[in-house]
Formats: C-alpha cells, sequence, structure tokens
C-alpha cells in the first residue's frame, strides 16, 4: 500500500472512528466497533509491521475495561501513526535528497577526476613531443657536426692540393725559365 493509501485509509478510520462516539452498547455498534477495531489493526500491522509499538499500544487499549477509552486512545494513537508515517515521509525524501546530494558530488569528483586526468595525459604528450624534437635535433646536430669535419677534411685536402699544385707549377716555371 502506497504512503498516499495509508494517509487515506487512517483518515478513513480516524473519521470512523469518530462517528463511533460516545460508546454504546447495543449489538449492531458493537459490531461496528469491533470492524474498526480489526482494520485499526490491520492497517497498523500493515504501515509498520507486526511489532509496532503502535499496534501493541492499540491492542493494548482493547483490553481496558473502559469501552469510552477504547475508541477516544484509539483514534488519538491512530493520528499519532498518521504522523508518524508523514515524519517517515519527509525523512525519506530527506535521505532520497542526501542521497542523490552525494550522488552528484560523486559525479563531479568523478568529472574533476577524468579532468585531471585528460589535463595531465595532454602534460605528458607534451613533454613526450618535446623529448621526440630534442631528440630529432640533436641527431640534426650531430649530423651538421659531421658535415663540418667534413668539409674540414675537403678544406684540408683542397688546401694540399693547392699547395702542390702551386709547388708545380712553380717547379715547371723554373724548369721552363732558364733565366730563373
Amino acid at each position: 500500500m502506497s504512503s498516499a493509501d495509508l494517509h487515506q485509509r487512517f483518515d478513513e478510520l480516524i473519521k470512523v472512528g469518530k462517528t463511533l462516539l460516545p460508546f454504546q452498547n447495543d449489538l449492531e455498534y458493537l459490531a461496528k466497533k469491533e470492524k474498526w477495531a480489526t482494520q485499526c489493526q490491520a492497517t497498523l500491522e500493515r504501515a509498520f509491521g507486526k511489532d509496532s509499538i503502535y499496534l501493541r499500544k492499540f491492542q493494548a487499549f482493547l483490553t481496558w475495561g473502559n469501552k469510552e477509552a477504547h475508541m477516544t486512545h484509539g483514534i488519538s494513537l491512530l493520528e499519532g501513526a498518521k504522523e508518524e508515517l508523514d515524519f517517515e515521509e519527509k525523512s525519506g525524501k530527506l535521505d532520497d535528497i542526501e542521497k542523490e546530494i552525494k550522488e552528484a558530488k560523486a559525479e563531479a569528483k568523478r568529472r574533476e577526476a577524468v579532468a585531471e586526468s585528460k589535463f595531465w595525459g595532454s602534460v605528458i604528450e607534451l613533454i613526450q613531443m618535446q623529448r621526440d624534437e630534442l631528440k630529432r635535433r640533436s641527431q640534426v646536430d650531430q649530423e651538421i657536426s659531421e658535415i663540418r669535419k667534413e668539409i674540414g677534411e675537403l678544406r684540408s685536402l683542397l688546401a694540399k692540393l693547392t699547395s702542390n699544385q702551386k709547388n708545380q707549377t712553380n717547379k715547371l716555371s723554373k724548369e721552363e725559365d732558364p733565366f730563373a
């Protein structure tokens, strides 16, 4: 039975109980009172369980000798049970709201963690790209060094060749020039 149905049922039972006041001692009245008391017990059990304090108190009222007290205390107890249902419903709503807030906070933390991991993933990727660029530059610098070294060697060879050629040209020109 839904909470709204239980509220309605308690309202009905309270209303019926009030119509049964004052107590009368005829068979028709006693049958209506017994029906009401049984329905009250069934509704209290359905709403709060077999071990409920509301059900135990209601059953205790039925054993009192004062029949008018059965009705008065029973109605009062039903009103209290209805208030308890209201409280439990509000408390349940608060629990639901609290649960939603916790879930929202957890989702926000999860999203924050995802964003942070993406950020650090990007940072790592940039660092890796810089490392690769530095390796490439190091290789280029090494190749440039080797090219400079080879150019230096070529210059040396060229200078030797030029020097040898001058020497040969000077040698030839001394051989051809009889006056030198």
